[in-house]
């Protein structure tokens, strides 16, 4: 159990949702990555940009992922920023294309942003795939 003291409030705490590799998945991963930062003193200018960086992440790897397996998102907010490490099983070999217009969104919309890929896992049937971007608060 994870007891959080009011002085403290979120920040430091990472929050994970693991959720079915389904676009009728993302309403639920934006929402919550919304109502986070909200809690977290982003703007609302920041707020839109990393919603749509979340769902951006999100459908990159959906659009990848094996049938049937699930995405596990985690964000943690510090005192200044948000890191988002969002990872899945890709059903073949290869990291998201990094020059799509995606990818130069979230490169827009975020202070940085890598993609890693881990050799095939015969227990999960494909290959470990992450994507993590981090967002400052407050930078123009």
């Amino acid at each position: 159990m994870i007891n959080i003291s009011a002085e403290q409030g979120i920040y430091s705490t990472p929050v994970e949702i693991r959720v079915a590799a389904s676009v009728t998945q993302l309403p639920i991963v934006r929402g919550l990555a919304e109502t986070l930062v909200l809690l977290s003193d982003f703007t609302l200018d920041e707020v839109a940009d990393i919603r749509l960086a979340v769902d951006e992440v999100c459908s990159t790897l959906i659009a990848v992922a094996l049938p049937e397996t699930s995405l596990l998102c985690r964000f943690t907010i510090g005192e200044t920023e948000l890191l988002v490490h969002v990872s899945g099983i890709a059903a073949n070999e290869g990291l998201p294309d990094q020059r799509s217009f995606g990818w130069h969104v979230l490169r827009t919309l975020t202070d940085s942003v890598e993609a890693t890929q881990n050799p095939y896992d015969s227990t999960a049937s494909g290959y470990p795939t992450t994507v993590e971007f981090r967002r400052v608060r407050g930078k123009a």
